[in-house]
């Protein structure tokens, strides 16, 4: 290594020690560090506000309606991608009872008497109780109506 390369070593090593703390100081108290991300609800149709109208009549608390949000967002995105894994009514309700119970754990057990009901009122009303196929109409309804869901718990 030669002299000039040392010296301008030497020299980086002092300024950091010098400044480092002070730097990274700054940087901390002047840039914003966001953890939780920001989700974007989209408003549903007035057909589906009046589907949805009795979650909107409960009081949630805003960490339960965070993750409820999340948690219906997500399915109507893998509802309206999907097609070759939920084919009918029946196949969505099975899949929608499985992720709902791995996603809340026991977290919302009895803590909103009518929370599950009126939620599974609104998807019947959406897209009708026997079990059918879905097509793409179909699919979309369910979609809109679980984003509805997601709007609802935090109005």
């Amino acid at each position: 290594m030669n002299d000039t390369t040392r010296i301008v070593l030497a020299l980086v090593l002092v300024v950091a020690a010098l400044f480092g703390e002070k730097a990274i100081e700054f940087v901390k108290n002047n840039v914003e560090i966001v953890n939780e991300p920001t989700v974007m609800v989209v408003e549903p149709s007035m057909e589906n506000k009046e589907l949805v109208k009795p979650i909107v009549d409960l009081d949630i608390a805003e960490d339960d309606a965070k993750l409820i949000t999340a948690f219906y967002l997500e399915l109507a995105d893998v509802v309206s991608d999907d097609n070759s894994v939920i084919k009918t009514t029946e196949q969505f309700r099975n899949f929608n009872g499985m992720a709902g119970l791995l996603h809340f754990n026991s977290d919302l057990k009895g803590k909103y008497d009518s929370l599950g009901s009126d939620i599974d009122s609104a998807i019947v009303n959406a897209i009708g109780k026997q079990s059918t196929s879905i097509d793409e109409d179909k699919r979309e309804d369910l979609s809109q109506i679980l984003e509805a869901v997601a709007w609802s718990v935090n109005q």
